[in-house]
């Protein structure tokens, strides 16, 4: 966005001077908004002349009064509306004469100067060139760093702050308007003897606030200079006189506004609805455009006139015929605009104002500023003498801020001065009182222009302060943070937890999303039912919090089967669920063994886990498997699934993955796995045992294997802790080998070898004989079949 120094000046009570630009872009930076870049610029007229068309043919001869003197110059396809007596810029090139371009003053877009209106007497004398703003400095603004401040998309918002930091007067904004009567209602108006149009809202929620203003006649006259030398040095090419005070009133005030031709608008009805689906619109460059019904339109009795906020339609479009116009100045729903204008790619300087959020207060000033431009240029208008407006206005919103507050923030001292004058040059009331703890407070009432969308709560009382009292004098001081020893052994003990899943266990750490995966639940039909729902969800697939990882490893192991046969999956992250009607979060640890075209040994597994265990210093000894069905989670299978404790404290759950689960995963090859989901808050914070070393004895150890058919209600831990109090040179059990056949419908082959030693002698034949036969008695008194012995 460009802005001119000289025009943002019209609004200081204080003069112009070009050369402190740098000084004023310094300020600005360190206050506002960066200020990309400025440059200066100056025209020498002495080149330019003014001519009157004398006469039209296959060229077109002008009259240059200054010079005595008739030229001809070539006939062009955008100067083919000319008509005699109309005046345009000639720009002198040694002996020749052309049309003087956009170009030549300053403008980056094509293209030729307009008609333009010169007063009489200014011709012959060359005076017209006092008209023209040759010297000024023009800013270069990121439209991005401006994009929280609606009210700074025009010249009038930056004249506010910078009069505010150099701390001179800004003129009263009376000055620049021309009050009209004010006739406000809900959703439609009423037709009056000066108004014939009445205006409809059918969409609030879209269309915040809608006003209009008739003019039963207008001039549609040439360009005014000095209007257009503004103009063109912001990069905004002039056309018309109705056309460039479009422009200017936006470019001055920051509100867009339209021009209706009154006499081709459908029974005098203007209504505020929304498109209908594929509804067309023809827009004012000829485009068409199909319609959704996400489309806010203005429309008449027949048809929709234009896009609001984005664009003006052909059919009610100002054209040189016109002399009776219906002048609208609206504010928009921000994210409806926005979406029309990226849907239909048709962007606009008006377009990117209204996705602001402009104030409702705006349009009525917006009227009776063009009210008042039209005085100032001479604009022969016959207004209907009333503003007809339906939708509320905005009140000014009061926040209450005590001083205290503000330096303690900001952490310096502070006048009673410094926020007082900053907040009331930025046109807001202030104030000053009392409150019952004996502290200065502050009751402060927002300006509607700050308050739409900047302005919402006291820190931003505190921004305003700071800037202006200066972000450079508050003293950077480093901040002290107290540390306190703390113990480092929950972090070393998931590094070990890592390590031992990853290069122990040969598994890949995954680290999927907090949300459960929507689409992939239905896809495996898994509902979980118990997971908590988001009350702001990032989007329709992520609205739940995932009460478990396994649904998530799951779906990695379906995204990644087809890689390999065998893939090993762990994560370590956060589950939430309900816990006694409260929402609870804990740290988790989850994993799955995946194989195709082969069987996993649940043992083997269990021995794992174990081995995890032992590994982060708990002591084995205390840990306990007990068959579970698991019935409230679809994954385990209902045969061979353990909930795990530790000294009576359930520490998670392990066990082969239900088959009909594992079908669900659409994986064309018989499969198998084996999950688990442990506490990982218990496993970080159980106290570990100190362990004792023992020197290795030196007499051998030796062992004995006993294999039995045992029933599947006794478990092998049950097993094992038996055989281990056999015989006093028992000192461990361990399960070497396990089979089972189909034949067999309630029992299975294990394997257990005993491991035993003396620590003052040599084992002896007798004592080997004697563990094993007390290792025989002891399983058949357990009611299993023993079916081998060594």
């Amino acid at each position: 966005m460009k802005l001119s120094l000289s025009w943002i000046f019209d609004y200081i009570d204080a003069p112009c001077n070009l050369d402190t630009a740098d000084h004023i872009i310094a300020l600005f930076n360190a206050k506002v908004a960066e200020i990309d870049s400025s440059f200066r610029i100056s025209f020498d007229l002495s080149h330019f002349f003014a001519g009157s068309i004398v006469r039209l043919d296959n060229s077109i001869e002008v009259l240059i009064q200054e010079l005595d003197k008739t030229v001809s110059l070539q006939k062009r396809t955008d100067i083919s509306l000319a008509q005699i007596g109309q005046f345009f810029i000639i720009k002198n090139e040694g002996e020749a004469f052309r049309w003087a371009t956009l170009s030549d003053f300053g403008c980056d877009k094509e293209g030729l100067l307009p008609a333009f209106d010169m007063p009489t007497g200014t011709v012959a004398t060359g005076e017209w060139r006092k008209l023209i703003e040759s010297n000024d400095v023009i800013f270069e603004v990121d439209n991005k760093s401006i994009t929280h401040r609606p009210d700074m998309w025009g010249h009038r918002g930056f004249a506010r702050e910078i009069a505010a930091f150099l701390k001179v007067p800004l003129k009263n904004k009376d000055l620049f308007l021309k009050k009209q009567v004010l006739c406000e209602f809900e959703q439609k108006t009423k037709q009056t003897h000066t108004n014939p149009f009445s205006i409809e809202n059918h969409a609030p929620d879209a269309c915040h606030r809608f006003a209009g203003m008739y003019f039963s006649h207008i001039d549609n006259q040439p360009s005014n200079l000095f209007m257009a030398s503004r103009l063109l040095k912001v990069g905004t090419k002039p056309i018309s006189m109705l056309v460039d005070l479009s422009n200017y009133l936006m470019l001055d005030w920051s509100q867009p506004t339209h021009f209706y031709d009154a006499d081709r608008i459908a029974n005098k009805q203007i209504i505020i609805r929304m498109a209908h689906h594929q509804e067309a619109l023809t827009l004012l460059d000829n485009a068409k455009l199909e319609l959704t019904e996400h489309d806010l339109v203005i429309a008449d009795a027949e048809k929709p006139l234009c896009l609001a906020g984005v664009r003006g339609g052909l059919y009610d479009s100002v054209t040189p015929k016109t002399n009776a116009i219906f002048l609208e100045a609206a504010t928009f729903d921000a994210g409806t605009v926005r979406r029309s204008a990226l849907t239909h790619k048709t962007r606009t300087d008006a377009s990117a104002r209204f996705e602001k959020t402009l104030d409702t207060n705006m349009p009525i000033e917006a009227i009776e500023r063009f009210c008042k431009l039209c005085e100032i240029y001479n604009v022969k208008a016959t207004p209907s003498g009333e503003i007809v407006s339906v939708g509320k206005g905005a009140s000014p919103e009061v926040i209450e801020v005590t001083h205290t507050f503000l330096e303690t923030r900001i952490g310096t001292p502070l006048t009673e001065h410094d926020v007082v004058d900053a907040l009331t040059r930025l046109e807001f009331g202030v104030l000053k009182s009392i409150n019952r703890n004996h502290e200065v407070t502050y009751l402060i009432t927002i300006p509607t222009f700050r308050s739409s969308k900047d302005i919402k709560i006291k820190e931003d009382i505190l921004e305003e302060v700071l800037r202006c009292w200066g972000f450079e004098k508050v003293k950077p001081v480093l901040a002290q943070l107290t540390r306190l020893p703390y113990s480092l052994e929950s972090i070393f003990r998931l590094r070990k937890i890592k390590r031992f899943l990853s290069h122990g266990c040969g598994m890949i750490e995954q680290q999927n999303y907090a949300m459960l995966d929507e689409r992939f639940l239905q896809q495996i039909n898994m509902p979980q039912n118990s997971a908590l729902t988001i009350v702001n969800p990032v989007s329709e697939n992520y609205a739940r919090m995932a009460p478990s990882l396994i649904p998530s490893l799951l779906k990695n192991i379906k995204d990644n089967h087809i890689n390999r046969n065998d893939l090993s999956f762990f994560e370590c992250g956060r589950i939430w669920f309900n816990l006694n009607d409260q929402l609870a979060e804990q740290k988790s640890l989850a994993g799955i063994f995946f194989k195709k075209h082969g069987i996993i040994d649940f043992y083997e597994l269990k021995q794992k886990l174990v081995a995890l265990l032992d590994t982060i210093n708990l002591n084995i000894e205390l840990v306990r498997f007990v068959k579970t069905a698991k019935t409230d989670t679809p994954w385990f299978g209902q045969y061979q699934t353990a909930e795990i404790f530790y000294e009576n404290q359930p520490i998670g759950f392990a066990g082969k993955m239900d088959t009909m689960c594992i079908k669900k995963l659409d994986i064309d090859a018989p499969c198998d796995a084996f999950v688990f989901e442990l506490n990982l808050d218990e496993l970080l914070t159980m106290p570990a045992i100190k362990r004792q070393y023992k020197s290795i004895s030196k007499f051998q150890e030796s062992y004995v294997d006993i294999s039995i058919l045992a029933p599947y209600a006794l478990t092998t831990q049950d097993i094992s802790a038996s055989l281990l109090k056999v015989h006093e040179l028992v000192k461990k059990v361990s399960i070497i080998d396990f089979f089972e056949k189909k034949e067999w419908t309630d029992v299975r082959s294990l394997t257990y070898r005993l491991w035993i030693s003396h620590e003052t002698r040599n084992l002896e034949k007798q004592d080997i004989d004697a563990v094993l036969e007390a290792a025989i008695t002891q399983a058949k008194n357990l009611g299993v079949t023993v079916r081998m012995e060594k």
